[in-house]
């Protein structure tokens, strides 16, 4: 119970009362909730360089993460790590600020001891002296590496998209397909086999990684049920996962040769096109036996379609080509639907396969016949290219859609050229039209592949960022606000836990069509990835505007969505910000709603809140207190000081609570409070309590060796602790290697610990340590968290009243109704009570009138080092 430690004596004899949380307390929980959320997202490791770029201090996160001791980064600077492709891009960014003292931003790979590299980015600040120079460097290093694979896939994917966009050649495609899926699937070499329809064969199209000796084996690759992985894949339409080539009998006739080259597992994909026919198969190799995870089909699934709409626009293409050429070579210009037009620019003929396709009168004119099958839409464009084609006499290439006989519209494209006279005036115009629709549709699937989210239907990231960027670049003055809202959907995860992620989906894009009913038209609502989404309001008229918006979604999401008979929720929390004038860039106003959104969150959830420069100020702070705390634990300056127990009955000492302190070099010995914010951190917060825990137990086990009767030490264990799952097994093995018996050891807890996404976690942990004979603590009971099912649920064996209520007992009626009360809980259900925060022999001599158990405060003690714990026990004559 790190937050509520008492605070020792300083010099002067100065007496200082224990840390009291009251009405303060809902305050410092959002601090430390908003950090949790923001830092959970991000690994962070703390730095300080001199103005030269060596690094004098480095938090314990790069050892742990890179492998290497810190004594090989400290005095020198980062560039021995860095991946040589990023070395000059870092260096280049270090000169600039150098030079003007500017923070920075910069994203590279560091060398892992084991010679692989991770991605991080670093952030740094400067430290001036009173002149203003630069003396020091402060900085965070965070590990990005998943989210980097992940932008380098969505990037990898792109890229390929483009590729076919811009028609390139097959074999390029397929080859960047093959690289592609081998850097998103670990281990991973790939092979695409192209159906020959002629010869009923799979012939080979593209695998950069295996052997060539192994390629030209398996070319003209029979189509069969015992054809190996890739035979049966197309035989079937469906996919082949041979996951011990060496044991399976697909494998019978290419064994030896997969084998021969090292190849151990083939998972194959066909490749269909979207009228269900093969096009290929996608191989996946492997040098040991083993099946593909849910992940891995995932990106199976999507590299090959991929392939498909490469495949299928290939074919598309050469078709059209080869129709092309045939009548290029067959009459000049001589179209599937020709067309003539005066040169004044009226239509004279028109190929009959034109009027039974677009359904139009034979009996019309020509020009009229022409404009009444044009979408609506279209013709004004198309009117007008054709009027400047007629004045220039420059030829026409236009593209628009033609309404056929059944009502439904094609993409067509309009070509002409004119035949001039020798005076250069136009005689007459000669056309075409081609039917364009089937391309014209994959290019639209390709630009909504790159844009749009595929489960909701909303633009995605990339979209999110280019138009946030345009309409931020439209800004020019203060009348021209623009609004940004970020949210998170409430409870996804447990949902998909808890009904499958078929729940989860519907959920979302439930979410997204009701979020597109609560905004304009006009504004933009996208899907960022996960349950992240955000809408753009690209014109408001202030923040109200922008909380209205955000209270009309937060309506909008109140009632549950209803599938098969469960009430799924929808709500959301939700963060804004706005850009009032030039000059705001996409990433600072993200950030602000961001932080809005970990505020909102940190309030409880299913609200909003919009950004005050207060959030970014308390986020520094937050760091700045997450820095000293992370000095602390590497320097050792933390340290327990002992607060004696006492058993009111006989005036004994019943144990130790082990407070936490921590001894700065010129400060001296520190309060909790200061470091508070790293209690809920999973990383400092996990490490501060295996410090505390170390000390307690070196204490405990010479004080045993002496031969003192301790009773039991009370150890506090924050949130953080409880996260990573393992916490008893620790506690237990630290125990056994100290030689310490588990009944002299006692876990304290405030009720907060068992809020939250983590509460299975922590009550299979204080089983573990219950079963074993530890002794269990509620802390502060009664402030705040108080319920009586956790009584039920924990398995508790102490109740501690908070001081809050001992303070006014002697002149509080309701404080001593309040003791009287939990001291008779906790009698009825067997579970001992403790008294914080007595001070005075009237209040211990009220407590001992009302049959308290224990109590401890400074009227029997102060927390004390453990050095002076067997004096004070030696002296100790009872109450």
């Amino acid at each position: 119970m790190h937050r509520n430690q008492s605070i020792a004596p300083l010099e002067g004899g100065s007496l200082y009362r224990e840390a009291v949380f009251d009405g303060a307390c809902n305050v410092f929980f959002e601090k430390e909730s908003l950090y949790r959320y923001a830092i959970e997202l991000s690994h962070q490791i703390l730095w300080v360089s001199d103005t030269e770029g060596h690094i004098l201090y480095i938090g314990p996160g790069w050892a742990e993460m890179i492998g290497y001791p810190l004594e090989d980064l400290l005095g020198y600077g980062w560039m021995q790590f860095v991946h040589p492709d990023d070395a000059a891009r870092l260096q280049q960014a270090r000169r600039e600020t150098l030079i003007s003292g500017a923070s920075y931003e910069c994203e590279y790979r560091i060398r892992a001891a084991d010679g692989s590299y991770r991605w991080f980015r670093s952030s740094a600040g400067a430290r001036r002296n009173e002149a203003g120079a630069v003396i020091l460097w402060y900085g965070t290093t965070q590990d990005i590496q998943d989210r980097k694979l992940a932008e380098l896939t969505h990037q990898g994917q792109t890229r390929v998209l483009e590729m076919i966009a811009a028609g390139r050649p097959l074999d390029e495609v397929l080859t960047a397909l093959c690289r592609l899926a081998e850097d998103q699937i670990a281990g991973a070499r790939c092979s695409i086999l192209l159906f020959d329809p002629e010869r009923g064969l799979l012939r080979h199209g593209a695998a950069p990684n295996l052997p060539p000796a192994y390629n030209a084996a398996i070319d003209l690759l029979p189509i069969g049920p015992d054809a190996g992985s890739c035979g049966p894949a197309a035989y079937t339409r469906s996919p082949v996962i041979v996951s011990d080539i060496a044991n399976d009998p697909l494998w019978a006739p290419w064994r030896d040769l997969a084998l021969q080259h090292d190849l151990q597992a083939c998972w194959s994909k066909p490749i269909l096109s979207r009228s269900g026919d093969v096009l290929g198969t996608f191989g996946f190799y492997y040098a040991e036996p083993r099946s593909p995870t849910r992940s891995e089909m995932a990106g199976i699934d999507a590299v090959s379609h991929l392939a498909a709409l490469a495949i299928e626009r290939q074919r598309s293409e050469a078709a059209l080509r080869d129709s092309e050429e045939h009548y290029r070579y067959s009459v000049e210009l001589n179209p599937q639907i020709p067309w003539t037009a005066d040169g004044d620019g009226n239509v004279l003929t028109t190929s009959p396969r034109w009027t039974q396709l677009t359904g139009g009168s034979p009996d019309g004119t020509a020009d009229s016949n022409w404009e009444e099958a044009i979408h609506p839409q279209d013709l004004p464009l198309q009117r007008q290219k054709w009027l400047e084609a007629v004045r220039t006499s420059e030829p026409l290439d236009a593209q628009c859609r033609g309404r056929l006989v059944d009502g439904s519209y094609r993409w067509f494209r309009t070509r002409a050229i004119p035949h001039l006279a020798e005076d250069g005036t136009v005689i007459r115009w000669y056309g075409t039209v081609e039917d364009i629709h089937d391309r014209k549709i994959a290019e639209e699937q390709l630009h909504r592949a790159a844009y749009h989210d595929d489960l909701t239907g909303l633009a995605n990231r990339r979209f999110f960022r280019e138009r946030l960027k345009q309409v931020l670049d439209e800004v020019t003055d203060e009348s021209h606000a623009i609004g940004l809202l970020v949210m998170d959907l409430d409870h996804l995860k447990q949902i998909n836990d808890r009904f499958g992620h078929d729940a989860g989906d519907n959920l979302l894009k439930e979410f997204a069509q009701r979020l597109r009913q609560a905004v304009k038209p006009t504004d933009v609502v996208a899907r960022l990835g996960g349950d992240e989404f955000a809408v753009i309001l690209p014109d408001v008229a202030g923040e109200e505007e922008v909380a209205e918006i955000a209270r009309t979604i937060l309506c909008r999401m109140q009632e549950p969505l209803k599938r098969s008979g469960k009430a799924l929720d929808c709500r959301t929390s939700i963060g804004g910000a706005i850009a009032l004038a030039a000059g705001t860039s996409p990433e600072d106003l993200q950030k602000q709603a961001d932080l809005a959104l970990y505020h909102s969150k940190s309030s409880g959830r299913g609200a909003f809140k919009m950004f005050v420069p207060a959030l970014r100020q308390e986020a520094q702070r937050t760091a700045s207190a997450l820095e000293v705390a992370a000095k602390a634990v590497e320097a050792g300056w933390i340290m327990p000081f002992y607060q004696p127990k006492v058993v009111l009955a006989s005036g004994a000492i019943g144990g130790f609570e082990a407070l936490l302190r921590w001894q700065h070099p010129r400060g001296g010995i520190q309060s909790p409070e200061k470091i508070a914010p790293a209690f809920n951190d999973t990383e400092l917060g996990t490490a501060i309590g295996e410090r505390m825990r170390a000390c307690v137990l070196s204490d405990m086990r010479r004080w045993l060796d002496a031969g003192l009767n301790l009773g039991r030490i009370a150890i506090n264990a924050s949130a953080a602790e409880f996260r990573r799952d393992n916490y008893a097994e620790r506690v237990l093995e630290e125990l056994r290697q100290a030689g310490v018996p588990a009944h002299c050891l006692e876990v304290e807890v405030t009720e907060s610990v068992f809020l939250g996404s983590s509460t299975q976690l922590v009550e299979r942990a204080l089983r573990a340590l219950s079963a074993e004979g530890v002794t269990i603590a509620l802390d502060d009971f009664g402030t705040g968290y108080a319920s009586l099912s956790h009584l039920k649920r924990f398995p508790v064996n102490t109740l501690k009243i908070d001081r809050t209520f001992v303070q006014d007992l002697e002149a509080d009626a309701g404080d001593a109704a309040i003791v009287k009360a939990v001291l008779n809980l906790g009698h009825n259900l067997g579970i001992e009570v403790v008294a914080e925060g007595v001070e005075t022999a009237f209040q211990a001599s009220l407590l001992q009138r009302m049959s308290c158990d224990l109590v401890q405060g400074y009227h029997f003690g102060r927390p004390m080092p453990g050095s002076d714990v067997p004096s004070f026990l030696a002296s100790w004559q009872g109450m």
